[in-house]
């Protein structure tokens, strides 16, 4: 059987953005590059987060609604970042290795209804870095004001 073909950048962030609406949290923290997870962790300690909690996190230890608590407030926080987008009319322009080789960064444009208008609008974008053969998120960069 042969071995699917790796995801390009603009269906990791299309699958990444999809999680997040449906709160796939699980899916949505393993799609994070390790340094993302890592600088999630430091700022949900730096937010209150006990220490022991978050060593349970980063170990492996924490119990599932630990676990799900943790994760499901980490997706509600990319939901903010993306209120009032409608993701299913986003496209998903690629700048590959925008910044070095390994690296990309997908901007989220919502299009707007008549071209006559001028491009779309972006609406977040998405910086990816390619960790062996696949891409993951390595931050969420929100445009629309609130």
């Amino acid at each position: 059987m042969a071995t699917p073909p790796t995801p390009t950048p603009a269906e990791t962030a299309r699958t990444f953005v999809q999680a997040v609406v449906w709160g796939e949290h699980h899916v949505v923290w393993d799609m994070l590059s390790s340094e993302a997870q890592r600088v999630v962790m430091t700022i949900a300690t730096g937010r209150g987060m006990p220490e022991p909690l978050a060593a349970r996190l980063r170990g492996g230890t924490a119990t599932t609604a630990e676990l799900d608590q943790f994760r499901g407030d980490l997706v509600n926080g990319f939901r903010a970042d993306l209120l009032g987008v409608d993701v299913d009319t986003l496209e998903y322009d690629v700048d590959e290795g925008l910044f070095e080789p390994g690296t990309a960064r997908v901007v989220l444009v919502v299009p707007v209804p008549d071209p006559r208008l001028g491009a779309g609008l972006p609406a977040a974008s998405l910086e990816l870095h390619q960790e062996g053969d696949t891409w993951h998120v390595e931050r969420l960069i929100p445009r629309l004001a609130k």
